[in-house]
């Protein structure tokens, strides 16, 4: 850190300190004092203000603009673009229009503490005053590496605990229901519905899938992709939430369903369209040039509960694969490998209560295995 004094006349000095450039627009940060007397005094408080300007970074810099300014470094990162558009909402909802204007350098864990508290009196949940303290722990940590602030205050504040809900799924019953009123409407909605259940793939990768993904010869379906949308960018293809492959075996049930949705397409080449190479299994134009669009298998899955007064979404089919697969005494390794986790402990964590469950079940199993004689009455 440099500093110049500069008499300006007798007895009057003008001192400035650099603090170094503003990361955001490249431009050196300057912090100036006057002060009179001598040469002596002049130096000293040269030196003062050299201290005092390592805080001055952040001055002036206010939240809104430190989201804006890390929004976009997230979108020039390998961030995902559905998870920046999430951040984006929540600081337009929640951050901005009650912290936005406020300089980071005087922000304080009490400031974030009030937010949260202010959050849960309107009713928000504990998970949704989470993810508001998530993207501001993120924000405020690159204003430290950027060298904004000299502490990340987010880390010293209180979010409320979120409680840990346990994963539900449809029973197999409720699931035939729901197949079967929407095999009635939509016959491609239904194989949407039915592979998901069958494999465990989320939405965004069902709907990535390409004729080329099936081999039919060893009966495996690779799934690879995933589809996702936001309103600023559309519908973009795009890696599996891991970015990981993975190869799940296909039976007799899941290749009728494969195979219906084939089917299903080649007759539009009846109807004068030509199919495109390697079409999507799921499209959402004739020709198979295009996917279907995420936000509709979502949006028709809930109408169907509705209808028969059931309350599930469309990513508890996976929650029905995972428990389905625990309850029939496969492993963990495999079942997590089926769904695409990163690695078994998410599994574990995700269903620890069919894990508990099964534990009950093999207890009683062992219970009936070993013989343990009566005591021996002596009297």
């Amino acid at each position: 850190m440099t500093g110049q004094r500069k008499e300006i006349r007798p007895g009057v000095w003008k001192l400035r300190v650099s603090a170094g450039k503003d990361p955001a627009t490249g431009k050196y940060i300057y912090v100036a004092k006057t002060v009179y007397g001598g040469p002596r005094l002049a130096s000293q408080e040269l030196a003062k203000l050299a201290v005092s300007a390592k805080n001055e970074r952040g001055s002036g810099i206010s939240l809104e603009r430190l989201l804006a300014e890390f929004f976009d470094s997230c979108a020039r990162s390998a961030m995902a673009a559905k998870m920046l558009f999430g951040y984006r909402e929540i600081a337009r909802n929640h951050i901005v229009p009650n912290l936005g204007g406020k300089s980071i350098d005087k922000l304080t864990a009490r400031d974030l503490d009030n937010l949260y508290r202010q959050m849960a009196e309107k009713g928000l949940s504990a998970s949704r005053v989470h993810h508001v303290h998530a993207v501001l722990s993120r924000a405020l940590g690159q204003a430290l590496k950027w060298g904004w602030v000299t502490t990340n205050v987010a880390k010293l504040a209180s979010p409320p605990t979120a409680r840990r809900t346990v994963a539900v799924a449809p029973s197999p019953e409720e699931l035939g229901q729901i197949l079967t009123v929407t095999s009635q409407r939509s016959p491609q909605l239904a194989a949407v519905f039915a592979l998901c259940a069958l494999t465990g793939a989320r939405r965004g990768e069902a709907l990535a899938l390409r004729w080329s993904d099936y081999d039919r010869e060893v009966k495996v379906l690779t799934i690879a992709r995933s589809i996702g949308y936001t309103p600023n960018d559309g519908i973009y293809e795009k890696a599996t939430k891991t970015h990981s492959v993975r190869k799940i075996g296909v039976d007799e049930i899941l290749e009728g369903v494969i195979v219906s949705q084939i089917d299903a397409l080649e007759k539009n080449t009846e109807l004068g369209f030509y199919l495109v190479d390697d079409p999507f299994l799921f499209y959402g134009l004739p020709d198979g040039s295009k996917p279907l669009h995420p936000d509709t298998p979502s949006k028709y899955f809930r109408k169907m509960c509705n209808q028969l007064g059931l309350s599930y979404h469309l990513h508890q089919l996976r929650h029905f694969t995972a428990t389905e697969l625990i309850a029939a005494g496969v492993d963990i390794r495999t079942v997590s490998g089926r769904l695409g986790h990163a690695d078994a402990s998410v599994t574990l964590r995700v269903y620890s209560h069919v894990l508990e469950a099964q534990d009950r079940a093999a207890s009683e199993y062992i219970g009936s295995r070993v013989f343990i004689p009566k005591p021996i009455d002596r009297t």
